[in-house]
C-alpha cells in the first residue's frame, strides 16, 4: 500500500470512528433532550426534580465536550487530497455543531428556567448543521 492509500485508509477509519461516536452521543442525549422539550411544552419544567434537571444539564455538557474532542480528532487527521475541500467543510460544520450545542446548554439556567428562544434557535441550528454534515459525508462517498 502506498502512502496515499495509507492516508485514505487512516482517514476513513478516523471519520468512521468520529461518526459512530457522534451517533452514540446523540442516541444517549436525545431522550434527555426530549424530556426537557416535553417539559417546556407542558410548562412544567420547574416541577422536574432539581437533581434530575442538573444531571441532564451536566450530561449535555459532557456530550458537547465529547463532540468538541471528536471535532479536534477530525481536524487533526490528514484527508486525502481529492476530498480536502469537503473535509474542511465537514470540520467547520462540526465546529458549528459544538457551538450550537453549547448555546443550548447556555440557554438552560441552573434554576430550571430556560431561555426558550435561545433553546429553540439552538435546536433548529443543530438540525440544519446535522443536515450539512450528512450532505458532506454523502459528497465524500461520491468523490471517493
Amino acid at each position: 500500500m502506498n502512502r496515499a492509500q495509507k492516508r485514505a485508509v487512516t482517514y476513513a477509519r478516523i471519520l468512521n470512528e468520529v461518526m459512530e461516536k457522534t451517533q452514540e452521543i446523540q442516541e444517549d442525549l436525545n431522550p434527555k433532550f426530549e424530556q426537557i422539550k416535553a417539559a417546556l411544552a407542558a410548562g412544567n419544567l420547574t416541577e422536574m426534580k432539581s437533581s434530575e434537571y442538573l444531571k441532564i444539564q451536566g450530561d449535555f455538557q459532557k456530550g458537547t465536550d465529547d463532540y468538541a474532542r471528536l471535532t479536534e480528532k477530525l481536524q487533526a487527521v490528514q484527508a486525502p487530497a481529492r476530498i480536502m475541500g469537503v473535509h474542511l467543510s465537514l470540520v467547520e460544520a462540526f465546529q458549528e455543531y459544538v457551538k450550537a450545542c453549547q448555546d443550548m446548554i447556555d440557554s438552560m439556567k441552573d434554576d430550571r428556567t430556560v431561555d426558550l428562544a435561545a433553546f429553540q434557535a439552538s435546536e433548529q441550528s443543530q438540525d440544519q448543521i446535522l443536515d450539512k454534515i450528512s450532505k458532506y459525508i454523502i459528497r465524500m462517498n461520491q468523490i471517493s
